[in-house]
């Protein structure tokens, strides 16, 4: 199924069709629609859809030789080298536009390194309307792609990073769910198209959770695991690190204590890197003028499905070999809702930076005050609470944001409280209030605008 990608689809289009020679890249990490986008964007165009695997060189070339012959109608051509096929191709283009997708690069270039060699010469020295495509789920491998020794730096025409559907999008996925069920989903999955469809609506979360993770041969029960060995090597320490982050072990000393590390400084590189892969995240307090030199940073896992992987199914993998899933349920129990209330948050930042239109926002810690949302806007300051609970918002809650702020410092012009399910009838409500929630049916609503100064 193909939803929601209507900018990235126009963007690909008036590539494909330009006039001129395209050279275009396109990567993200597995299972994020990459070749669906393609074969949507190619469909009824002439061209060659390739798909790299782990096979040898020579394998590969056959089989791309078989593509050729296949689109031009030469029988039984093959070519004696990469430069001999890609060049055959490039000149065919001369004078119609020809698409070349090369799926999953990485494995191409890996059984014949001289590949981004070839482009290079071939998109400098040949007159061609060819629009070539390179495409690839390994994050690292395109980055290094990109950088500046790679041979076809400068080359490029465009590029995109696709990234997860956003989660107002993911309803389109999972129609039959109400939004609150739908939070859930996505604080599992983090919008990732083929996680999303996965899902079976006619199941409970819980249901799904046992079917996609837990049971014998259910899909996504090593997923992240795969994820690691593709990108990384010494995964065995990226996991610890992982699991650390997962438990709340926030900061690097903490973190290398956790894992045996004497040194934190030596954990610093195993976080660079998944920074770079989008799994893990430095937060600092948005009130901080000067984040680059703070010390104040704590460390995320920014990606759901490795924080819900490393949270709840990675320290009980040797209970799931034997079938024991009940250790998982149990902590599935007792911690769930209180994991999904951290996507619950960020999504009402999402959606109060949005409509509000920050110039700024993110969240503030020190010592034992927490602030869920603090937004800037000019020269004013917005706070707020959020409660993902199955009870209303109550004076109490307001009354605690108030106290928050003295401790704070900071004159807010408008104070948020953001629920899931509602507000009290008695709440003393001000001209500078806001109140939004995530309606079951709806989505998220403002009940009631800030009126500031």
């Amino acid at each position: 199924m193909f939803y929601n990608r209507i900018e990235e689809l126009n963007t690909l289009k008036k590539y494909l069709n330009s006039d001129n020679l395209e050279f275009f890249i396109l990567y993200g990490r597995r299972r994020v629609g990459k070749t669906a986008l393609l074969k949507k964007a190619v469909y009824g165009k002439k061209g060659i859809f390739f798909v790299g695997r782990q096979v040898t060189g020579s394998t590969l070339l056959d089989a791309f030789s078989n593509e050729v012959a296949r689109l031009f109608n030469l029988h039984g051509a093959t070519f004696k080298s990469w430069e001999d096929a890609l060049r055959f191709v490039f000149q065919k283009a001369k004078d119609e536009n020809i698409y070349l997708v090369l799926d999953e690069f990485q494995y191409l270039v890996e059984a014949s390194p001289e590949l981004p060699s070839i482009i290079q010469m071939l998109v400098d020295h040949e007159e061609s309307k060819i629009k070539l495509i390179l495409c690839s789920s390994s994050i690292s491998f395109m980055e290094k792609l990109l950088a500046y020794k790679s041979p076809v730096f400068g080359r490029k025409t465009g590029y995109m990073k696709l990234n997860p559907v956003k989660f107002e999008h993911s309803n389109d996925f999972l129609p039959d769910y109400d939004f609150h069920n739908l939070m859930k989903a996505y604080a599992i999955t983090g919008g990732v198209p083929q996680y999303l469809n996965l899902f079976d609506t006619k199941k409970s979360i819980s249901k799904n959770i046992i079917d996609l993770f837990l049971s014998s041969g259910a899909p996504l029960k090593e997923e992240p695991l795969f994820i690691l060995s593709q990108e990384l090597r010494e995964p065995k320490i990226y996991q610890s690190i992982l699991e650390a982050l997962a438990f709340g072990y926030n900061r690097p000393g903490d973190i290398a204590s956790k894992i045996g590390f004497s040194d934190s400084r030596k954990i610093q590189p195993y976080l660079h890197n998944l920074i770079t892969l989008n799994i893990v995240q430095k937060e600092i307090p948005v009130t901080i003028k000067n984040p680059i030199r703070t010390r104040k940073g704590i460390y995320v896992i920014s990606d759901p499905l490795f924080r819900f992987w490393y949270r709840f199914v990675f320290p009980y993998l040797q209970y799931l070999e034997f079938g024991q899933i009940e250790p998982v349920i149990e902590q599935l129990e007792k911690n769930f809702e209180q994991f999904v209330s951290f996507q619950f948050e960020k999504e009402a930042r999402i959606f109060l930076s949005s409509t509000l239109g920050f110039d700024r926002i993110g969240r503030f810690w020190e010592n034992d005050l927490e602030i869920d949302i603090i937004g800037k806007k000019r020269d004013q300051w917005f706070i707020g609470e959020c409660k993902w609970r199955n009870r209303n918002i109550t004076q109490s809650d307001l009354n605690t944001l108030y106290k928050k702020e003295k401790a704070l410092g900071v004159k807010p012009s408008c104070y948020i409280l953001v629920s899931k399910t509602g507000f009290k009838n008695n709440l003393e409500i001000m001209q500078n209030i806001m109140l939004v929630k995530l309606d079951r049916d709806k989505g998220w609503i403002i009940d009631k605008k800030c009126v500031l100064n």
